[in-house]
């Protein structure tokens, strides 16, 4: 095999057909080589569970999935048009390896291919997700140094499995250095191991709204056309749908929703929920740039909610407390921004066109970037 001896092979969710997702691992290769003039390769690894996941219509296993792909396959257009954005954006805008991997075994062989590792950002260290795997805790790499930037475990501590309790304690042991994304990352760790790791932010917050324009392309015009509410979540519950119909009837403004198979699973036209018909990063970021209202139940919608300072909302819900998982609380804590973290019934008797004080962000932000490139430059310095 081909060694790239001079680049470093990084670890993470890029091929996630998920906005946040696939951003963050852009911003990361862009800033490790641009920044930091380093090569860098995307590990080209999608296990079978995310490839399933993000297929126009996944396989089902047992009858529940069945239904809903039949519920999925009434709009098979939109699945697939969805499904060929999301890969054409990863064609055009990631450096990749040459070679795809879906398990383990067939990344073994990769283990002294680069000259380092790392992995992260996102959540590829939940243990619970659909595509979780141990090769994003680089289990395969014996013999080269190991990095882990701002990763999170989702609400998920992986160090309290009964049976298991030293697996993952013993693969954070080999890795050189470990940054993490949420205070709860940082607790876990420290309960298991003994060490503090230092918190960083999440890669797309590393760029400013001009630096990311420049490198992707969401277009002079916007998708939408006149003044629009957009919700992004990956999901849309029945409850969040009846809070965005009671908000476009008092405001004269449809609502927009991106995610075509979830749109038509939930039978979203039922409360006026409009599909986007548009998809991918490109397109997520300019309906963001024109939102006249952006609601969000995502950690990525509060980062380019403030990157682009929207007047922007999250909705809190028993699955966000920030004492089962952290991870917007954390970082809207870490900004200033706690006041745009609502539950529905908190939203419904709010104002909620008032502005978001940002007025205060640029000193929250701008020790939190440093103190993130700080912790990369001592990455690079020690392959140095």
């Amino acid at each position: 095999m081909t060694t790239n001896a001079d680049t470093i092979g990084m670890m993470t969710f890029h091929a996630s057909h998920n906005n946040g997702s696939m951003l963050q691992a852009l911003a990361l290769q862009h800033i490790l080589e641009n920044h930091f003039h380093q090569k860098t390769e995307l590990i080209d690894f999608s296990n079978q569970g995310q490839r399933n996941m993000y297929a126009p219509v996944p396989k089902p296993k047992n009858w529940k999935q069945a239904i809903k792909s039949l519920i999925w396959s009434t709009n098979m257009s939109q699945m697939k048009h969805q499904y060929d954005s999301y890969e054409a954006f990863e064609k055009r805008y990631f450096h990749m390896s040459s070679d795809t991997y879906s398990s383990i075994e067939e990344l073994k062989p990769l283990a002294d291919k680069y000259k380092a590792f790392i992995t992260g950002s996102d959540q590829v260290w939940n243990i619970k997700c659909i595509d979780a795997d141990d090769a994003y805790y680089l289990s395969f790499v014996k013999d080269r140094p190991k990095f882990a930037y701002a990763v999170s475990f989702g609400a998920n501590n992986p160090f309290i499995l009964e049976g298991d309790t030293k697996r993952y304690e013993n693969y954070l042991e080999h890795f050189d250095k470990i940054s993490v994304r949420e205070k709860n990352a940082q607790k876990w760790i420290k309960e298991a191991t003994g060490v503090e790791v230092p918190i960083c932010l999440d890669p797309t917050m590393l760029l400013d709204e001009s630096e990311w324009e420049q490198l992707v392309d969401v277009g002079d015009t916007p998708v939408i056309s006149g003044d629009y509410i957009f919700y992004y979540c990956f999901s849309i519950t029945e409850e969040v749908q009846h809070f965005l119909k009671s908000i476009s009837k008092k405001t004269g403004m449809p609502v927009y929703f991106m995610e075509a198979k979830e749109w038509t699973l939930k039978m979203c036209w039922r409360n006026d929920i409009r599909l986007i018909r548009s998809y991918g990063p490109d397109v997520y970021m300019n309906v963001v740039k024109h939102a006249k209202l952006f609601v969000t139940s995502s950690f990525h919608g509060t980062a380019f909610g403030t990157i682009y300072r929207k007047n922007f909302w999250y909705i809190r819900s028993k699955h966000s407390e920030s004492s089962l998982d952290d991870r917007a609380s954390s970082f809207l804590t870490q900004l200033g921004l706690m006041s745009r973290y609502r539950t529905i019934a908190e939203l419904s008797a709010l104002d909620l066109f008032e502005p978001v004080d940002y007025t205060q962000l640029p000193d929250k932000l701008e020790p939190l970037r440093i103190h993130s490139f700080e912790y990369l430059q001592s990455v690079v310095d020690s392959l140095n």
